[in-house]
C-alpha cells in the first residue's frame, strides 16, 4: 500500500502549515487593492482582482473574466489544496509524480497577473491625465504566487526522495 509523504517525512510538518498560510495570504491579497488610478487629479479608484473581474463581467467580457478568475483565483487555491492532498493522501508513485508535474507547469502561469498590473502600470504612468500606482495586494499577491512556487517544489523533492528512492 502506498504511503502519504506525511508518513515518509512526519518531521517537516512545516510543508503543510506553508501551504496553509499560502492560502490565508492569497486571501488577503486577493481583497486587497491591486493598484490605485488617478484621474485628472480628482478621482482616484483602488482595484482589486476580484473588482476587476466584477468589472469585465459588468462590461460583457466574459471570456476574459473567465479566464484571469481561472488563472488568478480558481487555480492558485486548487493548486494549494492539491499540495495539501498531495501531501496527505496516499498514493501511488507514478500519480503523485505525474500531479507535481502538472502542478509545477501549470503553476508558472499564475505569476502573469502580476505582469500584467506591472504593464497596466507602466503604460498608465505615460500618459499625462492617467496616473497608476501598484497597492500591497499586488506585492502580496506576488508573494503568495512565489511562495505556493517554493512550497510546491519542496513538495515535488520530497516526493522524488520517497518514489526514486533516495536517502532522505
Amino acid at each position: 500500500m502506498a504511503a502519504s509523504l506525511r508518513q515518509h517525512y512526519p518531521t517537516r510538518w512545516y510543508l503543510p502549515a506553508l501551504v496553509v498560510a499560502n492560502i490565508a495570504l492569497l486571501i488577503v491579497a486577493l481583497n486587497l487593492p491591486f493598484m490605485s488610478v488617478a484621474k485628472l487629479v480628482f478621482f482616484q479608484e483602488d482595484y482589486s482582482l476580484i473588482h476587476s473581474i466584477r468589472g469585465m463581467i459588468e462590461e460583457h467580457n466574459y471570456v476574459l473574466a473567465v479566464i484571469i478568475f481561472s488563472f488568478s483565483i480558481l487555480f492558485p487555491f486548487a493548486k494549494l489544496a492539491a499540495l495539501l492532498y498531495l501531501w496527505f493522501a496516499p498514493i501511488a508513485s507514478e500519480n503523485r509524480r505525474r500531479s507535481l508535474v502538472w502542478l509545477s507547469v501549470l503553476g508558472k502561469w499564475s505569476m502573469l497577473d502580476v505582469f500584467v498590473v506591472a504593464i497596466l502600470i507602466v503604460l498608465t504612468q505615460s500618459k499625462g491625465y492617467v496616473d497608476a500606482e501598484p497597492e500591497i495586494g499586488v506585492y502580496l499577491f506576488a508573494l503568495a504566487i512565489g511562495l505556493s512556487l517554493v512550497v510546491s517544489l519542496r513538495i515535488e523533492h520530497a516526493a522524488k526522495r520517497v518514489d526514486g528512492g533516495d536517502p532522505a
